[in-house]
């Protein structure tokens, strides 16, 4: 039979000094954890008992629905200046195939025949107007033209007229075709 070895002490507390390691570093992790309980969410309760019956359909609302402007918009005057309420003549060679621009004070017409209902949704750096019948100029229709008068609205005798085919276009100021008009 073999003789049973001495074991030294070290070899003795080794097991001793392991649990107190493993007991120390529990200790030490309790000891980060926050001292509030973690929050739960609420949890609807099931219904009692389930039905055969099928969804009530909804009743359809009596309001009105909300828009929500596609541009920019401040506090928009209720139409244009009466300054820009009248007949513009192209300045610009871009605008010559579209002839002269008619503001009124609820609809756009150009001299081909192009003629289009009109909101004024910004007076920010001009005059916004979204187009209703989003005339094309270029093959290319357009929801947006923006009036910039070349001095005061009140007494303009000029203005230059950007104009957009679409929201993300007008949000960027990226325009597809600008030019001016004049007033005789």
């Amino acid at each position: 039979m073999p003789a049973k070895l001495d074991q030294s002490p070290l070899q003795r507390r080794r097991p001793t000094l392991a649990w107190a390691m493993a007991i120390a570093a529990g200790v030490a992790i309790a000891g980060c954890r926050p001292s509030t309980p973690p929050q739960t969410e609420a949890v609807n309760p099931a219904p009692a008992a389930p039905t055969d019956s099928a969804p009530e359909p909804a009743v359809p609302s009596t309001e009105a629905p909300t828009a929500t402007p596609a541009a920019p918009a401040t506090t928009p005057t209720a139409t244009l200046p009466n300054a820009l309420v009248k007949e513009w003549q192209p300045l610009s060679d871009v605008l010559l195939a579209f002839g002269p621009m008619t503001l009124t004070p609820d609809q756009v017409q150009w001299g081909s025949g192009q003629t289009s209902s009109y909101t004024l949704i910004s007076t920010e750096g001009g005059y916004l107007l979204e187009l209703e019948a989003n005339p094309s100029f270029y093959d290319t229709q357009n929801r947006y033209i923006k009036l910039i008068p070349k001095s005061d609205a009140n007494a303009a005798n000029s203005i230059e007229v950007a104009f957009y085919p679409n929201a993300d276009q007008l949000q960027s100021d990226e325009y597809v075709m600008y030019g001016g008009y004049f007033a005789e």
